[in-house]
């Protein structure tokens, strides 16, 4: 199992198109990139500028197809313009099952 845990950091300015943006590859990541078994989306309540990205892949390779995808490349354009700071952290999922 691979798990991505990702902070990042968005203009305020951007963060209704940022929203839009990253919930509709959230969803289109479920549903159409194979080996995506979980894509959570969190906004941090006191600071809405920031958010969290859990995604949850059968393997690495599912997530590196991911990022060819479409949806992932439309949400780039936006993610581009508005993410300012962003760490990302690669997990082995140990006890997760599917």
């Amino acid at each position: 199992m691979f798990v991505l845990l990702v902070k990042l950091q968005v203009k305020p300015e951007l963060v209704d198109e940022f929203k839009a943006a990253i919930l509709t590859n959230a969803e289109l990541s479920v549903q159409r990139d194979p080996g995506c078994l979980r894509f959570d989306v969190l906004q941090r309540q006191d600071d809405p500028t920031q958010w969290y990205l859990y995604e949850m892949y059968d393997k690495e390779q599912a997530w590196v197809d991911h990022r060819n995808a479409p949806h992932f490349l439309a949400f780039m354009e936006v993610g581009n313009r508005a993410i300012v700071a962003r760490e990302a952290t690669k997990l082995t999922g140990i006890n997760v099952k599917s």
